[in-house]
Parts: C-alpha cells; sequence; structure tokens
C-alpha cells in the first residue's frame, strides 16, 4: 500500500474517533444517566487496575479462543463432506443451512435450559453459532484445490494422510486464518450474550451485573474494554497472520 494510502486511511481512522467522542459528548449533555467522556476517562486508572477486570476478561477470551478452536476443527470435517458431495454432502449442507438461521439469542436461551448455569453451555453456543461460516469459508477452499494439484497427487499415488498433510491442509491454512478473522469479533460477541444468559462469569456476567445496579459508567467502561480487545486481536494478531498466510497469493514483480 502506498504511503499517501496509508496516511489517508490512518487520517480518516482518527477521524472517526473524533467523531464517536464528540457525538458521545453531545449525548451526555441531553442524556443525564450517559456519563461524559473525561468522566469516563477519569475511572480508567481504577477499572483497569483492578484485578477483576482482568480475570473476567482472562475468561471470555479462553471461552473465545477455545470455541474457535473446536469450530474450526469441526468446521473442517463439515466442510470435507459437504465437498465430497453424495447423501453425506446434501445431508450435511442442509445442517449447515439450518444452523445459519439459528439467532444467536435463541441459541442461548435454549443452552441455558439444557445446561443451566454449566459453562459448557457457552462452549456449545458459540460453536454452532459460528461453525456453519466457518465451513462455508472452508468448503469453497476445499473446490477451489487446482486439478492439476489433485491429477499430481493421484500419480505419485498419495495416501490420505499423505495428501491430507502435504497439499489439503497447507492450500487451507489461508481460508482458515480468513475464517478467523471474518468470525473473531462475532464469537466474541456470541460469547458475551451467553454469559449474560448461561453463567455467572466472564464479561457478559459483569456486564448484566452492573447493568441490575444501574452502574451506567461501569456498562460504558466494560464496553470500552470488549471494543478494545477486539480491536486488539484483529489489528495486532490476526491481520498480520493473515498477510503471513496470503503471502503466496501475491504476484511477483
Amino acid at each position: 500500500m502506498p504511503a499517501r494510502t496509508r496516511l489517508l486511511h490512518t487520517a480518516l481512522s482518527i477521524w472517526g474517533v473524533v467523531c464517536l467522542l464528540l457525538a458521545f459528548w453531545i449525548f451526555s449533555l441531553f442524556f443525564e444517566f450517559l456519563p461524559a467522556p473525561w468522566a469516563l476517562v477519569g475511572e480508567f486508572p481504577a477499572f483497569f487496575s483492578a484485578p477483576e477486570t482482568y480475570q473476567a476478561l482472562g475468561i471470555t477470551a479462553q471461552r473465545v479462543v477455545l470455541s474457535l478452536a473446536a469450530a474450526l476443527v469441526l468446521g473442517f470435517f463439515v466442510a470435507w463432506l459437504m465437498a465430497r458431495g453424495g447423501l453425506a454432502g446434501v445431508v450435511t449442507s442442509s445442517y449447515v443451512n439450518a444452523l445459519l438461521m439459528i439467532p444467536s439469542a435463541i441459541a442461548a436461551l435454549v443452552a441455558l435450559f439444557v445446561f443451566r448455569r454449566d459453562p459448557l453451555a457457552v462452549y456449545v453456543v458459540v460453536v454452532l453459532i459460528i461453525l456453519p461460516f466457518i465451513s462455508i469459508t472452508l468448503v469453497e477452499g476445499i473446490r477451489s484445490i487446482d486439478p492439476k494439484i489433485r491429477r499430481m497427487a493421484q500419480v505419485y499415488r498419495f495416501s490420505r494422510w499423505k495428501y491430507l498433510r502435504h497439499v489439503l491442509l497447507p492450500h487451507l491454512v489461508p481460508y482458515a486464518v480468513a475464517s478467523l478473522r471474518n468470525e473473531n469479533a462475532h464469537a466474541w460477541r456470541v460469547v458475551v450474550l451467553a454469559e449474560l444468559f448461561a453463567v455467572n462469569s466472564g464479561m457478559g456476567w459483569q456486564f448484566t451485573r452492573a447493568w441490575d445496579r444501574f452502574l451506567i459508567d461501569e456498562v460504558m467502561l466494560w464496553l470500552f474494554a470488549f471494543v478494545t480487545i477486539l480491536l486488539v486481536t484483529e489489528y495486532l494478531v490476526l491481520v498480520p497472520l493473515e498477510k503471513v498466510t496470503q503471502r503466496w497469493r501475491r504476484e511477483p514483480r
């Protein structure tokens, strides 16, 4: 990306943040329950120095990472069945399409009824919600393999394990990283939503506790922490990782 384009993107990003802060300040003038931006900033030291803050963030982050990992592994097998076609592919595609239609809130409520307050409910909800999106991305990756590479594997008599290890998995790495990037924010939102209903720990429970006590300042602080951790994981972890896995796609100069 040219330096001028990067500078323009940076300037537009800063301007977007400034506009958001201005809107926040204007709304705080008309709504008494909404704190002013500088009042909220004044509470940052106490909020971000409290051990409970990082404990809740750590619990939610662990649930997101484990859920994404489980959805990625299951998504690979689901995508493989869909790409094979036949009866198994048709049935799997039908289930994936059905899962795409399930609202996150309904899934969280059903998990609450089934698992009660068991933290397993959060993992089940997140995996069920994001699994179809990951599967769709991976199945497109499987179908995009060059037929010449497949014929080469047949000529050299690759076993299924050798084909999986040396052809399919390396080819799917960029698609897997892209699916993780696409579903990262989605997974965080679903985890927090499931924590609102199903468990007494994590960021979702902190949102509920603050809202029940009508602590709007604390709700806004948790919202700021939520947005910050999404931006950090997106631009400091997933974007660099995606660039590394997509290097082979770049045209030679």
